[in-house]
C-alpha cells in the first residue's frame, strides 16, 4: 500500500513456441519454467513491463556490478542502449578490463529502483546456478532478464527447463530490502566462515606488487614476529604472499625470486604463530607455461574452436581452464590440495571470473554452470582451508568463499601508493555492499595501506574506510619502514575488536554518485557520494569524510576509539580525509 506498482509480462528470446509458468517457492520467490510445445533452442527470458513508485524525488538505481572489481553504489539511471531484441544491454561481464563497461540503467545479478523520499522495489535472482541474470531501467519500463548473453540451451519437446528463482520486494526501505533478498539466497546457497570472526593480517600485493622476493617476505615477517605479542596491538593472524611468487600463472611452483621454496616459506610463517596464504588464480593459465603446452585439449574456445586468451595489462597471454574436462579437472583438484598440504590454510584465488565466462567446453554446459563446476573443485580441495574469492561473480560466489573481495584494488603497480579518491571508490562499494557482510561472507575491501602521501587525518580516514566493511583487516606497507604511529593505530586492539559486525550506512539512496571505469578515474574526475553516518550492530556510530570539503554533523558524545577524544553530544565538524569511531 502506497508503494508502487510492477506490471510484469514474460517473453522467451530463442527458437520455438514457449510457454511459461512462474512457480512460486517456499521463500515466496518465483520459479520459471519454460516448456516448448515441440522443442527449441533458449537465449533468454525477459521479464518486462511498467513500475511506478510513491514519492517525488527523482528515481535511482542502487545497482551492483557483475564481479569483484565492478563499480556498484547508486546512480542516477541513463538513457540504455536497446540490441535487436529490444533488451537492454548490460556490459561488465567479460573479462578484467570489461568492468569498465559497466552501464548505469543496468544492475547485474538483483538491483533495486527508488526514490529516497517514497519506496523502492527491488528484482534479483535468488541464485545464478545456470545463466547470469540482470535487470535494468529504460525510462518507466523495466527488465529482468536471464541469460541472452549469447549462450543457448537446448530443450526437447517432452522437458521444460527451470530457471534460477527471482525474489521480488516493494517497500520503503531501501537497505532493508537488500538484507531481506540476501536472507533469500543464503537459504539457496548457505554461507561458509559466519561461525568465526574475520581475519586480520599482512599481505605483500601493495608494497611489493610483482617485484615481490623471499627477502622482502622474511623482513616484515620478522617485523611480525616482534609485534606478535606487544602489548596493545593486536595479533596479526594472516600472513599472505601475493602474485609474483610464482614461476608463472599454471606453473604454480616457486620462481627464482623464492629459492627455499613455498613449503619452507609456510612452515616458518606457521612456526611465527600466523597462518600462511597465498595467491593464486586458478582458472587462469599462461600460454607459456609447462601445463599449457603439455595439454593442448584443457582450455575454453571460441567459436572457432581457438583458446579464449587475456592479456593482463600487457604482461602476457592467458588462457581459461575447461574444469569440464576430467583431465583439468584433477589437475586443478591436486594444484589446490598441494598447497594446503604444504600448509597455506589461506587462499587468495583471483581472477575467477573467468572460470564463468562462455565458450566451448569438454561437457556442453553454459558458463555460470561451468563456474560452479570449478568453484566446487577449489572449495572441496581447499578443505576447511579459508577462501578468500577476488575477481569473482558476485552472486554465483555465494557459498564458496569465506570472504569475497567488494571492490577495485586499493592502489596499482602503475601508481602504487595510497590516495584519498582510492579510499572513495572503496566505501561507495562497501555502502553498495554492505548487506552482504555477515549474511553472505566476510567483506574484504582491500588492503590497508597507509604510507605517504597520505596524512595523519588521511590515514584515520582509510582506518574507518576499512572498519566499515566490516570484514577482513589485512595490512599492506612494508612494516620495515612504515611509522611506528601509524601501524600502533592499524593494530589498535580497540579498532580490530569492531570487526565481524553488520554496519548500515545512512540515507544511502540521497547518496548519487557518477559511474565510472575504476578509482583512477574516480581520482581524475571525482563524483563519488557516500554515507557520512555509519551504524555498528553494537550501537557505535561512525563518521567518514572522504570528500574534499568539511562536513558538519551530529555527534552522539561518548568516546572517539581512533584518538581517544571523550565529548558530549552535540555539532561537530569531520575534516576532509577524515573518520571517526564513536563509543556510547
Amino acid at each position: 500500500e502506497a508503494c508502487g506498482e510492477l506490471a510484469l509480462r514474460p517473453r522467451v528470446i530463442g527458437e520455438g513456441e514457449w510457454s511459461v509458468d512462474f512457480v512460486q517457492t517456499e521463500r515466496g520467490s518465483w520459479e520459471p519454467v519454460l516448456s516448448p510445445s515441440t522443442g527449441g533452442v533458449f537465449e533468454g527470458l525477459v521479464l518486462e513491463g511498467a513500475w511506478t513508485l510513491a514519492g517525488a524525488s527523482d528515481a535511482v538505481l542502487w545497482k551492483q556490478g557483475y564481479q569483484s572489481w565492478s563499480w556498484s553504489g547508486v546512480t542516477t539511471p541513463g538513457e540504455p542502449t536497446m540490441d535487436a531484441d529490444g533488451v537492454i544491454l548490460p556490459g561488465g561481464d567479460g573479462d578484467g578490463p570489461s568492468v569498465a563497461l559497466e552501464t548505469d540503467s543496468t544492475s547485474w545479478w538483483a538491483g533495486l529502483v527508488g526514490r529516497a523520499d517514497g519506496a523502492s522495489v527491488l528484482l534479483g535472482a535468488e541464485s545464478a546456478f545456470l545463466t547470469g541474470f540482470f535487470m535494468g531501467l529504460n525510462g518507466d519500463e523495466i527488465q529482468a532478464v536471464w541469460g541472452h548473453r549469447g549462450e543457448s540451451i537446448e530443450v526437447q519437446p517432452d522437458e521444460s527447463l527451470v530457471l534460477d528463482a527471482l525474489w521480488l520486494g516493494m517497500g520503503s526501505d531501501a537497505q532493508l530490502l537488500w538484507e531481506e533478498y540476501g536472507d533469500a539466497a543464503a537459504v539457496v546457497s548457505p554461507p561458509r566462515g559466519m561461525d568465526a570472526k574475520p581475519l586480520t593480517g599482512w599481505a605483500t600485493w601493495y608494497q611489493y606488487y610483482s617485484e615481490v622476493t623471499e627477502s622482502d617476505v622474511r623482513e616484515n615477517l620478522e617485523v611480525l614476529i616482534g609485534l606478535q605479542n606487544a602489548e596493545g596491538e593486536a595479533p596479526v593472524d594472516v600472513f599472505q604472499i601475493d602474485d609474483g611468487w610464482q614461476l608463472r600463472w599454471g606453473d604454480w611452483w616457486a620462481g627464482a625470486d623464492f629459492p627455499s621454496g613455498m613449503e619452507t616459506l609456510a612452515a616458518d610463517i606457521a612456526e611465527a604463530g600466523m597462518t600462511p596464504g597465498l595467491w593464486m588464480a586458478p582458472f587462469y593459465v599462461s600460454t607459456e607455461s609447462e601445463v599449457y603446452i603439455a595439454n593442448p585439449d584443457w582450455w575454453v574456445l571460441d567459436e572457432d574452436n581457438t583458446p579464449i586468451t587475456f592479456s593482463n595489462l600487457e604482461t602476457g597471454n592467458y588462457v581459461i581452464l575447461d574444469v569440464t574436462h576430467p583431465d583439468a579437472a584433477v589437475w586443478l583438484a591436486e594444484l589446490i590440495t598441494e598447497k594446503v598440504d604444504q600448509g597455506y590454510r589461506y587462499l587468495k584465488l583471483d581472477f575467477l571470473y573467468a572460470g564463468a565466462m562462455p565458450g566451448r567446453r569438454f561437457a556442453e554446459v553454459t558458463g555460470m554452470e561451468a563456474y560452479h563446476i570449478g568453484m566446487g573443485i577449489l572449495r572441496e580441495s581447499a578443505g576447511d582451508a579459508w577462501i578468500l574469492a577476488c575477481g569473482a561473480p558476485f552472486l554465483p560466489s555465494l557459498g564458496y568463499a569465506e570472504s569475497f573481495r567488494t571492490g577495485a584494488d586499493i592502489a596499482f603497480e602503475f601508481n602504487p601508493d595510497p590516495r584519498v579518491a582510492y579510499y572513495r571508490w572503496q566505501a561507495r562499494s562497501t555502502a553498495a555492499r554492505a548487506w552482504t557482510q555477515g549474511r553472505w561472507w566476510w567483506m574484504d575491501p582491500d588492503q590497508i595501506i597507509l604510507r605517504d602521501p597520505l596524512t595523519e587525518v588521511e590515514v584515520r580516514g582509510a582506518l574507518v574506510s576499512a572498519l566499515i566493511a566490516g570484514g577482513t583487516w589485512m595490512l599492506g606497507d612494508d612494516l620495515s619502514v612504515l611509522d611506528e604511529d601509524r601501524l600502533a593505530l592499524a593494530l589498535n586492539p580497540v579498532l580490530t575488536e569492531k570487526l565481524g559486525q553488520r554496519i548500515t550506512p545512512n540515507t544511502p539512496l540521497e547518496q548519487v554518485s557518477g559511474m565510472d571505469g575504476g578509482p583512477v578515474i574516480e581520482a581524475l574526475f571525482p563524483d563519488d557520494q557516500l554515507p557520512v553516518r555509519w551504524v555498528m550492530e553494537d550501537g557505535s556510530v561512525v563518521f567518514l569524510n572522504l570528500s574534499d570539503e568539511p562536513m558538519e554533523v551530529e555527534g552522539p558524545g561518548g568516546t572517539e576509539i581512533v584518538t581517544g577524544e571523550k565529548s558530549g553530544p552535540g555539532l561537530r565538524m569531520i575534516s576532509p580525509g577524515d573518520g571517526e569511531v564513536w563509543v556510547p
